[in-house]
């Protein structure tokens, strides 16, 4: 995925050798620095109109999602969200308000204070945010330990079917999971309470693929996901196996967060870390890699 070569282009252009950058760029969900006795997260991100917000969504959608992709990182981190600033480029003025408003309702639902941005006129509609938390203790993706339990706090492949329906002529009111495309809630609280025991943790925005893989490559362990672990039965409703099968591992959108740990306190056991490389799916047939791939922004 081409956007993670970038990310590990700018990592290595902005290494820092700081003492009080605990996370620096692209290590991590969020940035760390040490200031005074808390860490402090930061995390930006950017949305575009023609990538990332789905036909008929609503500006208080596109707000609520602009703030949502950022909160998600730091609860990734074990994070709490405190502020949040954003640049908005505007191709109308009238979608204005209702960027703010949908910005507005999740920020008090999480306590969130925005304070400030910028606001430019383009071509296309554009939100860029960025948020800072802090964490008692941040969880990094590096930390999983052999034999822990690999967890996931919810089910996956509910946007990403949503997206494909609308996509397929379905209108908005028939869509089977419309919440998870259009307002998707990040794991704020569950990330806040998860950090007082996970060895490693991070979103899954891009794909559980990509989660398991980032988490495995860091901490130098093998993952292998159980097959009869994962629950497919909301989506093999609709689709057959297979396709649920790969909505669940490769599809993005769903803001759920995937942690290792001795106990799986929140959500459900997929499967454990273990003593080898990569990433693996188990069935009773056999054991075949599960690819780095998923959602990408280029």
């Amino acid at each position: 995925m081409r956007e993670f070569d970038l990310i590990k282009l700018a990592s290595e252009i902005f290494r820092t050798k700081k003492e009080e950058v605990l996370a620096g760029a692209g290590e991590d969900d969020c940035a760390v620095i040490r200031i005074g006795n808390k860490n402090v997260l930061l995390t930006a991100d950017s949305l575009h109109e023609r990538t990332d917000f789905p036909p008929g969504m609503l500006p208080e959608e596109m707000g609520h999602m602009a703030l949502a992709v950022n909160l998600s990182d730091i609860a990734g981190s074990g994070g709490k969200p405190h502020y949040f600033l954003f640049t908005i480029t505007l191709p109308e003025e009238k979608l204005f308000k209702g960027i703010l408003n949908g910005m507005a309702n999740i920020a008090d639902r999480y306590d969130v204070s925005v304070v400030g941005g910028d606001i430019d006129s383009g071509d296309e509609l554009a939100i860029s945010g960025f948020a800072i938390g802090t964490a008692e203790r941040y969880v990094k993706q590096s930390g999983a330990i052999a034999t822990e339990r690999v967890c996931l706090t919810g089910s996956l492949g509910k946007a990403q079917l949503s997206l494909e329906q609308l996509f397929s002529g379905f209108s908005r009111d028939e869509l089977t999971f419309p919440d998870k495309l259009f307002t998707p809630e990040p794991r704020v609280f569950e990330g806040i309470e998860l950090a007082g025991h996970v060895s490693a943790m991070t979103d899954v925005s891009d794909s559980l693929a990509v989660s398991l893989n980032l988490i495995s490559e860091k901490s130098g362990k093998g993952i292998v996901i159980e097959k009869s672990l994962l629950p497919l039965e909301h989506l093999t409703e609709f689709v057959n196996e297979e396709k649920a099968l790969d909505l669940f591992l490769y599809s993005g959108g769903d803001y759920e967060l995937v942690y290792t740990s001795k106990e799986c306190t929140h959500g459900f056991e997929i499967g454990k870390v273990v003593n080898e490389k990569g990433v693996w799916l188990k069935t009773k047939d056999e054991k075949k890699r599960i690819e780095f791939k998923g959602y990408s922004h280029f």
